[in-house]
């Protein structure tokens, strides 16, 4: 999909951070259907978008960055879309993995590693961290997928990364 070689675009390279003065993750998913929330919203528009076959690409939103050195930014506008965006291309990943029935994401073909390695993570570069007081979190249980209990969610916002990612992973 286009959109997403644009998106491995803007985080290829470089290292993006939420800034801690920046609101946490605060995208809500919803079971019920009376009143969509914002992470049901991203992927029934997604799903959207696929189905109607069109030639031009997905338009996720503007992202506004700050820049803080060499390949170092903090984005100013667009965190929750971001976030989301990460969270949803890393259950993609590990639904690959499981489809493909292979261990690693070493194990992906070239071109899937690549994306990869530009989206998510490239050796021991994260392209993506969210707040401070939530990353390690993010990384463990949306990342690198080393957790699978929620015993170390003790703020709202990694209990909604937590609930976005097993949204996008079973959904």
């Amino acid at each position: 999909m286009e959109s997403f070689t644009n998106i491995s675009a803007i985080l290829s390279g470089k290292s993006i951070t939420v800034p801690n003065y920046q609101r946490a993750y605060s995208w809500d998913t919803d079971s019920s259907n009376k009143s969509p929330k914002q992470v049901n919203t991203f992927l029934s528009d997604l799903q959207d978008y696929v189905n109607s076959h069109s030639s031009t690409p997905y338009y996720f939103g503007h992202f506004l960055f700050e820049e803080k050195g060499e390949n170092k930014y903090a984005i100013i506008d667009g965190q929750q879309r971001l976030t989301t965006t990460v969270i949803f291309l890393s259950a993609l990943y590990k639904r690959l993995k499981q489809i493909r029935n292979i261990e690693k994401v070493d194990d992906f073909d070239d071109d899937l590693y690549i994306l990869y390695c530009n989206t998510i993570k490239q050796r021991s570069q994260y392209r993506f961290s969210t707040v401070a007081y939530d990353n390690q979190m993010f990384r463990d249980y949306v990342i690198d997928q080393t957790i699978h209990n929620r015993n170390e969610i003790d703020t709202v916002s990694k209990e909604r990364i937590a609930n976005a990612f097993d949204f996008f992973a079973t959904n």
